[in-house]
């Protein structure tokens, strides 16, 4: 992981890495964010590649990695303003955003609250929005009045998150030790927070180029749900990859980080 900055908000502070292009001069910024439960390392194997195209700030969301604890209830908005925070701390006046499930979340409403912060969007095995009967369930996956454990929840993200043959069965290993290394009020507060969810009405204001990208063997996010906020988004474009689960973009990463790369390089050229 590079070096990490500090960036002082108000609920505490927020880690991130901020990692020059290669070729030096002004290049593109593209900021890379997380989901749920994990942090900004998992975006170093995109870095190897993407560092001789582009500046890349990668952000650990409040509750994750090196950023400070949740200790109250948070919600996506918060983290839409932890992120415009970063960016301005980093100098960055505007980036494209790629976010994978929460971290997808987290790019919408950067886009809807700070809409000068954003060229781009990919927002990749996520979601705009919950039918109602959905969002108790999502809320069961943690819970804020009890001091849970980890392991009561790590096999069973793990299986909605990974097909049992992945190719990468280290990738399922390093995602076990993480959960179980996560504190688990911050955990059950980005899950409430995730259960709130309500994006798809404010995203016809989002005028930004957008690349929304799902599995079609997502089992937590099925691409159905996530072309409704291409549908959304007046330059929304929708690609659904065959045989890619929750965390696809990383456990196949051959597959996405080409569709990724040529969006990117589409727009900055």
């Amino acid at each position: 992981m590079s070096e990490t900055i500090f960036c002082e908000v108000e609920s505490g502070r927020i880690a991130y890495s901020r990692i020059p292009a290669e070729a030096g001069g002004t290049r593109p910024v593209v900021v890379l964010l997380h989901p749920i439960g994990v942090d900004r390392g998992w975006w170093d194997e995109y870095i190897q590649d993407w560092q001789h195209h582009f500046e890349i700030v990668t952000i650990d969301l409040r509750g994750h990695g090196e950023s400070s604890l949740v200790t109250t209830p948070v919600s996506l908005a918060d983290h839409a303003r932890d992120i415009a925070a970063v960016l301005e701390h980093a100098g960055v006046t505007a980036a494209s955003l790629v976010g994978v499930s929460m971290g997808g979340m987290v790019a919408q409403r950067v886009a809807i609250q700070a809409p000068t912060r954003v060229a781009s969007l990919i927002l990749c095995a996520t979601a705009g929005g919950f039918p109602d009967d959905v969002r108790p369930r999502i809320l069961a996956r943690g819970d804020m009045n009890r001091a849970g454990q980890m392991s009561e929840v790590v096999e069973d993200t793990i299986a909605r998150w990974f097909l049992p043959d992945t190719s990468r069965p280290d990738l399922v290993e390093r995602c076990r030790a993480r959960l179980l290394a996560d504190d688990w009020y911050s955990w059950s507060a980005n899950w409430q927070a995730i259960s709130q969810l309500d994006n798809l009405a404010e995203l016809g204001a989002v005028t930004q180029p957008a690349l929304v990208i799902a599995g079609d063997a997502d089992a937590s996010i099925p691409p159905a749900v996530s072309q409704r906020i291409a549908d959304a988004l007046p330059l929304g474009r929708f690609i659904s990859i065959p045989g890619a689960a929750h965390f696809g973009a990383f456990d196949m990463r051959d597959v996405f980080a080409p569709v990724f790369t040529d969006f990117l390089s589409s727009l900055a050229h």
